[in-house]
């Protein structure tokens, strides 16, 4: 975890998940990349602005002018001096930038706020680099207070590869964290526990994991099974892959990666699986 990408708009969530990249940062001395992107494809959709705005210079260099403003102002409240950090502008669009921006910096983790389900723009882009990124993102509303100890992990053992559980033993080693495996079932896909359990077991041994527990829950949908374990478990995070759109078969049979990111209040980790 040596670069650290923080796109950032500045807003309540974007500070949080500043925040805890820093956090990251200090502990495996790496270094923050925070991107700022001015989103033409907003400004041009924005009705509340007047088309010609997107493309005068000298708006732009204002926008630009602030959002420098506001990444010193963050980054003098938050960051220790010893923390190198590194701050980029672009005009165009959120999703692609980001995208080209890991790649032709050797990012190794993605860390973004996420607004929740409130129409934002910026919530949504959180969405869409959870699909397409080929590293593992972040979503964070809310900087965890205290360690993080308990992460659940809600996977189907079959839609699994090893690029997933090595990055996802890594998560584990980084924290020093207990691994909460959980299978959810529900209508559309249901297994008895007997046959859950083995799975989940036969899962874990083979890809030789450690410091686990195995639970099965059953609930209408996935993402209400999760949500609700996750909060009887007093979890401290959820580890998830999602398939990234690839096709018509998503993970869980839906978006969940993606929905669950945008409704619980945990810190969510995403690793696209194949």
């Amino acid at each position: 975890m040596k670069n650290i990408l923080v796109p950032c708009d500045f807003s309540a969530p974007a500070q949080e998940a500043y925040k805890f990249a820093v956090s990251m940062a200090r502990k495996s001395k790496g270094q923050i990349h925070v991107l700022y992107i001015l989103d033409i494809i907003f400004l041009h959709g924005n009705p509340t602005l007047d088309h010609s705005y997107a493309f005068n210079i000298n708006f732009l260099k204002e926008m630009e002018e602030d959002a420098r403003k506001k990444f010193q102002a963050m980054w003098e409240k938050y960051t220790p001096l010893e923390l190198p950090v590194k701050y980029t502008h672009t005009t165009g669009s959120l999703q692609q930038d980001v995208l080209q921006y890991i790649n032709k910096n050797s990012i190794d983790l993605v860390v973004m706020g996420t607004h929740g389900t409130n129409g934002n723009t910026w919530g949504s882009n959180t969405q869409r680099i959870v699909r397409h990124a080929q590293i593992p993102v972040w979503a964070i509303r809310k900087n965890p207070a205290g360690a993080i100890n308990n992460i659940v992990v809600p996977l189907i053992p079959d839609r699994t590869d090893k690029h997933f559980c090595d990055e996802l033993k890594k998560l584990q080693a980084f924290f020093n964290a207990t691994l909460i495996f959980l299978w959810v079932n529900t209508p559309r896909m249901f297994k008895g526990d007997t046959d859950s359990f083995r799975e989940l077991q036969e899962f874990a041994t083979t890809n030789q994991f450690t410091n686990y527990t195995l639970h099965v829950r059953s609930d209408y949908n996935a993402e209400d099974g999760i949500y609700r374990f996750a909060r009887d478990m007093d979890a401290d995070m959820l580890a998830i892959g999602t398939q990234g759109w690839k096709g018509f078969m998503h993970f869980f049979n839906g978006s969940v990666a993606e929905d669950i990111v945008n409704h619980i209040d945990l810190p969510v980790w995403t690793c696209v699986l194949p």
